[in-house]
């Protein structure tokens, strides 16, 4: 199987077979796939593209021509795709019967995360589960109990009873900042995936600042957001509920490899729908979403990305120079071109985290507002609603925050107006002036509900 851009590939002796992915059948409202006979394939002719312009491989069938477009950085899926197509109508390709749905996905491969906490800060990890997947298949599992680092090692009571894991139970582990380079070794330059991938990303990247360690460049995917992105018929999108789905077993919820391992088979059971082959970025690509990453200034979540300029930045720059080069590239400073389709790059302004920033650094308010998502959901709570954010947001930029708004059909808004209909209040010392302006209006009869941060979250998918 071949990944195009919308669709997957499945060539065989006897046909082509063209399948869209969700995101393309709920976009078209077509999801059935199409049929070529090899038979009647007259020859293939690739158009080749870049970094920024699509490329394309036209089937000729003698009736016309079928053209499968790739996307923008895929240099290799049309020259394959052709390749193929050739073997196949020479009879080397495999027979139709032998195609195993359930086999490995060649180039799919990732390290699966997840981590329990010792309480409600997101840092204080106290276990850590990763699952190993090299072309569908995994490989490897690890699994080690930790101390929180200090200052977030106090074990709630209310966490206890999620994992059972305790004081006790990790005093003679080692520190969670002694695992961090293990931890780096383990995911290598692979991907990572979570399940709320937002919280595991920014739990890692915590602990790492509590404990003074480097924290590990990665690029992450969210079985959570490719989940509700697909439709599913399910009642929820719990890992639970997910992996019943799929078939996936998981013993021990809670426990941080069992619930890694279901996660991982979550992600390569949501690949096999969409019968993707290639790689975890082209299939998250394809669905319409920008993989996640964590760095020194930052963790950037899982977001859909309609203009396709992040993806295309995130492949080109992962094919130039592997992940590192990505995530830079993808968190430059506004006004850099570093990540810009020619030239040369403008110099990287040194990175700054946002514990050393001045208090009104964290919660000052972009220049750009983004354009409303005029496909979202129409059963989402920020769908139709007028939202302005006040407060600080940590570890969120309001900047990422607004994407999100937008991207499930939400007006930003910079401003308290007569037009607001809900204000999120992040924390910040005291009541800020947009929250005393939407007060006053409350009190005048307007109807605007007053969110806080975690509401927010929720609605967003990206808090536990």
């Amino acid at each position: 199987m071949i990944s195009a851009h919308g669709a997957t590939i499945t060539v065989t002796n006897d046909a082509v077979t063209i399948s869209p992915t969700p995101l393309a059948a709920s976009l078209t409202g077509d999801g059935e796939p199409r049929t070529i006979p090899i038979d009647t394939v007259r020859g293939v002719h690739v158009t080749a593209g870049d970094a920024w312009n699509a490329s394309y491989a036209d089937i000729d069938t003698g009736d016309g021509t079928v053209r499968i477009s790739f996307a923008p950085g895929d240099g290799e899926g049309p020259g394959a795709l052709e390749q193929l197509i050739a073997a196949a109508s020479r009879g080397e390709g495999p027979a139709a019967e032998l195609v195993d749905a359930h086999a490995g996905i060649p180039g799919f491969s990732f390290v699966a995360l997840d981590v329990e906490t010792a309480n409600q800060q997101w840092g204080s990890i106290c276990q850590i589960g990763m699952v190993k997947v090299v072309d569908g298949e995994e490989i490897e599992r690890v699994s080690w109990l930790c101390m929180p680092p200090a200052g977030l090692d106090e074990f709630d009571p209310y966490n206890v009873r999620i994992h059972g894991i305790t004081r006790e139970s990790v005093s003679a582990s080692p520190n969670v900042g002694d695992l961090i380079e293990e931890l780096t070794a383990f995911v290598g330059d692979l991907p990572m995936v979570a399940h709320n991938a937002q919280f595991d990303a920014t739990a890692l990247r915590n602990a790492c600042v509590a404990t003074g360690r480097a924290i590990p460049p990665i690029m992450f995917a969210c079985t959570l957001a490719q989940a509700r992105a697909t439709k599913l018929d399910v009642l929820n999108h719990r890992l639970p509920t997910l992996a019943e789905f799929f078939g996936v077993g998981l013993d021990k919820h809670h426990d941080a490899a069992a619930d890694a391992a279901a996660c991982a088979g979550i992600m390569v059971g949501l690949a096999r729908r969409a019968a993707h082959e290639g790689s975890l970025m082209s299939f998250v690509h394809n669905t319409g979403f920008a993989l996640g990453s964590i760095d020194d200034a930052r963790v950037t979540p899982v977001l859909r990305d309609r203009s396709g300029a992040t993806r295309a930045l995130q492949a080109s720059r992962v094919a130039d120079g592997g992940m590192r080069a990505a995530i830079d590239a993808v968190t430059a400073p506004q006004g850099s071109n570093q990540g810009g389709p020619s030239g040369d790059a403008a110099p990287e302004k040194p990175k700054t985290q946002r514990h050393n920033q001045a208090p009104w650094q964290a919660v000052a308010t972009p220049d750009e507002v983004p354009e409303v998502n005029a496909e979202a959901d129409p059963n989402s709570p920020l769908y139709g609603q007028n939202v302005t954010l006040t407060g600080d947001f940590e570890p969120y930029d309001k900047g990422e925050l607004w994407s999100g708004i937008a991207e499930l059909g939400g007006q930003v808004g910079k401003n308290v107006t007569k037009k607001t209909t809900i204000l999120v209040a992040g924390e910040w010392a005291t009541m800020t002036s947009k929250e005393k302006r939407a007060r006053e209006l409350q009190d005048k009869g307007q109807d605007i509900e007053i969110w806080s941060a975690q509401q927010l979250f929720d609605a967003l998918g990206i808090s536990s």
